[in-house]
């Protein structure tokens, strides 16, 4: 799933700068002539960056919960517009309640879609070991 984050606020994780301006700094270590503690630093920085990437990957799983809550909106707005549809839905009362299960599993389904959009980010680098999301095609 390579899907693009539509949330612009979310669109790159801040450890991919962190992991991007700490190279640099490690470069210009080496540039500098301090190559050994240029090394330590490169070193430091992948155990962290292996470290952030098994972390991303857990968060991702976990926020697969997206698929599960889509799953079980589909029975639910299915079994709602099928009773507004019958007679149960042109008795009074019963059609306003049935309009709210279908209004608030509305909201229900855009809040599993920010999820989505979070574990589009969070596992952008966790899956490659790259960069992550900003470096990959949309």
């Amino acid at each position: 799933m390579s899907e693009r984050p539509t949330n612009p606020a979310i669109a790159t994780p801040p450890w991919e700068a962190l992991r991007l301006r700490l190279l640099g700094q490690a470069d210009r270590l080496e540039q500098g002539g301090q190559a050994q503690a240029a090394r330590e630093l490169r070193g430091l920085v992948e155990v962290w960056w292996e470290e952030q990437q098994a972390w991303a990957a857990s968060l991702a799983r976990v926020l697969g919960v997206h698929h599960d809550i889509n799953n079980a909106l589909v029975g639910v707005r299915g079994n709602a517009q099928l009773m507004l549809m019958g007679s149960a839905g042109q008795q009074p009362g019963i059609k306003e309640r049935l309009e709210v299960v279908l209004r608030e599993s509305g909201r229900i389904k855009e809040a599993a879609s920010r999820l989505h959009e979070l574990k589009a980010v969070i596992a952008g680098g966790a899956r490659d070991g790259g960069p992550g999301p900003a470096a990959r095609a949309a």
